[in-house]
């Protein structure tokens, strides 16, 4: 009996650490602030959130780096975020 339930985990620990290196779907885009950053979440132009170092920024959907305003302090990092067209827990659509 001992040996069919080493087998048995045996055989699924493959599995197990499949799903765990691909991670969550439909999770939010995380990323943590560097020290000496700020990063600041831009939505058509004007600010929407700002994080600082240590923070975790936690945006939902597709995030991209973009150029900040001219006003803006050169340690300031901007991001623009946009909700993905998926839904969490649903994969995307074939084409």
């Amino acid at each position: 009996m001992k040996k069919l339930a080493l087998i048995l985990s045996l055989a699924v620990l493959p599995s197990i650490c499949l799903m765990q290196a691909q991670g969550p779907r439909g999770k939010s885009h995380r990323v943590m602030v560097p020290k000496g950053k700020t990063y600041v979440v831009l939505n058509a132009g004007k600010e929407t959130a700002r994080y600082s170092a240590g923070q975790v920024m936690a945006e939902g959907g597709d995030c991209a780096k973009v150029p900040c305003p001219k006003s803006f302090d050169p340690s300031i990092t901007c991001w623009e975020c946009h909700k993905s067209a998926v839904g969490p827990g649903q994969p995307p659509a074939r084409q």
